[in-house]
């Protein structure tokens, strides 16, 4: 698997950290994780085909995370190029066939499709054939409809993206000797914030599930005042690195 960061960051507006999106590549096939406002233009930027992004997983609903589903089914059904035909899925919580239809119903018929079929699978605690990956589901703690996505592909190897979450024991069962773990570290120490992570968390959730290799991602700008990664590595000693936009990991 080929792993593309695409948004490091979170809500509130960065220079250099688009809002939270990872672009996963197998073979032919792509997936995203996340989707939020920014993504797009880093898609750009790597040059991707948006048509070989067979499904986005969506960690929860917070715009920062959700932002250009919306302006990606635009320009999927809109490029007079490249117009999409094969399926689009859109995996997330319970809610999200709702969500949609609001958003179709405030944008029209410019977000429905009509040459591809957008298909929604709702997941909770769920296990989802996904070719060439697996995708298992675990709810974590910070908004009710929040996930932590696992992706195996088919020689087993794996990936856990955290979304957004505090420390959870879900989270950490998910992520047991995963090849590689990406964990939101939201806050630098002595400012956590509820449904969020600090690396002291960071080193509970490493230290508890072993990966091969830890990516911290989702940084507030606060977090560039503060060495977050000697932070993490005063409980932690494994292989761990900081996110940054356009990052590429080989797991």
């Amino acid at each position: 698997m080929k792993i593309t960061i695409l948004g490091s960051g979170t809500c509130v507006p960065s220079a250099k950290r688009s809002s939270a999106a990872i672009l996963v590549s197998s073979g032919d096939k792509d997936i995203l994780l996340d989707c939020g406002p920014g993504t797009l233009r880093r898609l750009a930027e790597i040059d991707a085909d948006l048509n070989r992004i067979s499904a986005i997983v969506v960690s929860h609903f917070h715009i920062d995370h959700i932002g250009d589903l919306v302006p990606f089914v635009f320009s999927s059904k809109y490029n007079p190029d490249h117009p999409r035909k094969n399926p689009l899925k859109i995996i997330a919580s319970p809610g999200i066939k709702l969500l949609y239809r609001h958003l179709a119903a405030a944008y029209g018929s410019q977000v429905i499709p009509d040459k591809f079929n957008l298909e929604f699978i709702e997941s909770r605690n769920d296990k989802i054939q996904l070719f060439p990956w697996t995708v298992v589901t675990k709810k974590v703690i910070h908004s009710e409809n929040s996930l932590a996505i696992k992706l195996r592909d088919q020689n087993g190897r794996s990936l856990v993206y955290s979304g957004d979450t505090d420390y959870c024991a879900a989270l950490v069962d998910l992520s047991r000797s995963c090849n590689l773990l990406v964990l939101e570290c939201a806050f630098p120490e002595g400012h956590k914030k509820n449904g969020h992570l600090v690396p002291v968390d960071v080193g509970r959730i490493a230290n508890a599930c072993q990966p091969g290799k830890l990516v911290l991602t989702h940084f507030y700008p606060i977090c560039e005042n503060y060495d977050i990664l000697s932070q993490v590595k005063c409980t932690y000693s494994g292989e761990i690195c900081l996110a940054q936009d356009l990052m590429q990991l080989d797991v």
